[in-house]
């Protein structure tokens, strides 16, 4: 197989594996941190950082805290002081400029100033992790920078199978498959607060993922693509593998039963690996 062949995303295509479901989950605050230090693989091993500031991060994004850290990166904005935001579903960010990384050891998240944020587009650049994210991502960033205000080149956000993979904020729409053709339905539905495209959505992080995937399913029936159209009632399991979501709109109020389901067919979850089965989130 050819080295274009043995990739992880063309893998899941050729899979026709479903976006639906597939974002991180269960996030409600971003923590953004400037790093022009080259990554490594996983971020907090990166050579920038010392013990005590990877210890301090670490923690911030302990288990249970509904929080994740992402790297960021600007090109052109080298040398400047790094910057740290952080960044809620509840559309409220802040920021500050750092001396040195040790600053943030001093940091109190809770207490610090937030405003109202404003939109902003990260896009996995992650090449170190996997070279889909480096061959999709940085192609589709040169197609976008120019086009949205507040952009940045991120460290994985997880399903490189699903390579380009891009974040909102904050709003925490995950989209999957961008490719530079998307860019402008993209920045035109950051600007209108809509959803670009809900082929390409792979869920909203702050769910979990059969709620991501009924709200998809749900948006689907109605054609609501406004960020604020669908309020949130709950997620009950009905069975090991099934699920009824509830969700509000000005439509009404819609129930979307959801199931996992084994699509029958195999593929790598990230390139070099062995594949396994794909399931994906169904509609019934």
């Amino acid at each position: 197989m050819s080295a274009e062949g043995s990739t992880c995303s063309l893998a899941s295509l050729r899979a026709n594996e479903p976006l639906a479901g597939t974002a991180v989950e269960s996030v409600d605050r971003w923590l953004l941190l400037e790093m022009t230090e080259v990554w490594a693989p996983k971020i907090l091993r990166t050579d920038a950082l010392s013990p005590a500031v990877r210890d301090r991060l670490a923690r911030w994004t302990s288990e249970g805290s509904r929080s994740r850290l992402q790297f960021v990166r600007r090109p052109g904005r080298s040398g400047k002081r790094p910057l740290f935001s952080v960044v809620s579903s509840e559309g409220r960010a802040a920021r500050v400029e750092l001396d040195r990384f040790e600053d943030l050891l001093d940091l109190d998240l809770d207490a610090m100033r937030t405003e109202k944020s404003d939109p902003l587009l990260l896009v996995c650049v992650h090449g170190r992790r996997d070279r889909c994210c480096a061959r999709h991502g940085s192609v589709l960033y040169r197609a976008l920078h120019a086009q949205v205000d507040e952009i940045w080149q991120t460290s994985h956000l997880g399903g490189h199978r699903f390579a380009a993979c891009a974040l909102s904020l904050p709003d925490g729409f995950m989209y999957g498959r961008v490719r530079p053709e998307h860019g402008a339905r993209l920045a035109a539905a950051l600007r209108a607060r809509e959803i670009a495209d809900l082929d390409l959505v792979r869920g909203r992080c702050s769910y979990d993922r059969p709620t991501q995937a009924g709200e998809i399913f749900a948006r689907r029936r109605t054609g609501d693509v406004s960020i604020d159209g669908f309020e949130w009632i709950g997620t009950t399991a009905t069975g090991a593998e099934s699920w009824t979501v509830r969700f509000r709109s000005a439509s009404g109020e819609h129930a979307i039963e959801v199931r996992s389901k084994d699509l029958g067919v195999l593929r790598a979850a990230s390139c070099n690996a062995e594949p396994e089965p794909v399931t994906s989130f169904v509609e019934l």
